[in-house]
């Protein structure tokens, strides 16, 4: 059981959301294991538009789950409540999640609604996401996080102490990936070289500052750095409730297809982490 944290180290864009939600998908279908993907947003509806649309209601076979108990907003809040009356056990988070995959894949949004009450109910609530992590990595296989950059500064170093594995994103710029690197470097820092892996969000090939390039010419690795390139067909996706759909399609994917590329570089992320799990629990880390 493991906590994968995505963070956005720079001030760019990178896709920090839309990465979690390919990986999580990816990782759900492809391996036998229970994974939560954790939102910690407030008004961020792009993970629930991702998975769902409101006047679309398809059932996705033997995966479907029509939980009646399932709590469509304001999940967080009623788990947060929970929590503070010391009444959670960790199975009882799978009651305030939205299933995508029956027994792979399930969500737990983030707050929704305006104004300065729900404001303030998001600085409150956020201090909770550290203990619904250790509960949820008891319950589930594999908890991943979408670390917002709304969060405050102590919660966001706790998440970040108490996750096993750092993907620290960054963009294609050089001075941001030197940035990540470097602080992946300092002995005082939050990352480190056993529990973090750097990868480059909305990711292009065709340039002189590709993955190889990067890696040999600026971080002087033998490791290739890893990658989650723009994918078109996932952005469509993301906005039409299909993210699920399209991974489905991605399983029939030939090597000479278009999109095997995006495919294989999340694979290959996820076999970074993996190691890197596996290196961890030998030495008893985690």
């Amino acid at each position: 059981m493991s906590i994968i944290t995505f963070w956005n180290g720079t001030d760019d864009e990178v896709g920090n959301t839309t990465s979690c939600m390919a990986f999580a998908t990816q990782v759900a279908i492809e391996h036998n294991i229970k994974v939560l993907l954790l939102s910690t947003s407030l008004n961020d509806s792009l993970i629930k538009d991702s998975f769902w649309q409101e006047n679309r209601r398809k059932s996705f076979g033997l995966f479907a789950d029509n939980r009646s108990k399932i709590i469509e907003n304001n999940g967080l809040e009623g788990l947060e409540r929970v929590i503070r009356s010391n009444r959670i056990t960790p199975e009882m988070i799978k009651d305030y999640t939205k299933v995508v995959l029956k027994n792979r894949l399930e969500i737990l949004l983030g707050l929704e609604g305006d104004g300065e009450t729900q404001k303030k109910q998001y600085s409150m609530t956020q201090e909770s996401y550290p203990e619904i992590m250790e509960l949820a990595d008891r319950y589930y296989d594999m908890v991943i996080v979408d670390l917002d950059k709304n969060i405050k500064s102590s919660t966001r170093l706790e998440i970040l102490q108490k996750s096993h594995i750092i993907v620290a994103m960054t963009s294609q710029k050089i001075k941001s990936i030197q940035k990540i690197d470097e602080l992946i470097k300092q002995n005082n820092s939050i990352l480190n070289e056993e529990n973090t892996v750097m990868a480059i969000g909305k990711y292009m090939d065709n340039t002189r500052y590709n993955a190889k390039n990067i890696t040999r010419g600026i971080l002087r690795k033998r490791d290739i750095i890893n990658t989650i390139p723009y994918n078109n067909l996932l952005f469509e996706a993301t906005q039409e409730g299909k993210i699920v759909d399209l991974y489905f399609n991605f399983i029939r994917l030939r090597e000479k297809d278009e999109n095997y590329y995006f495919v294989k570089e999340i694979k290959r992320l996820y076999a970074d982490i993996k190691g890197r799990i596996e290196m961890l629990q030998m030495q008893r880390k985690i």
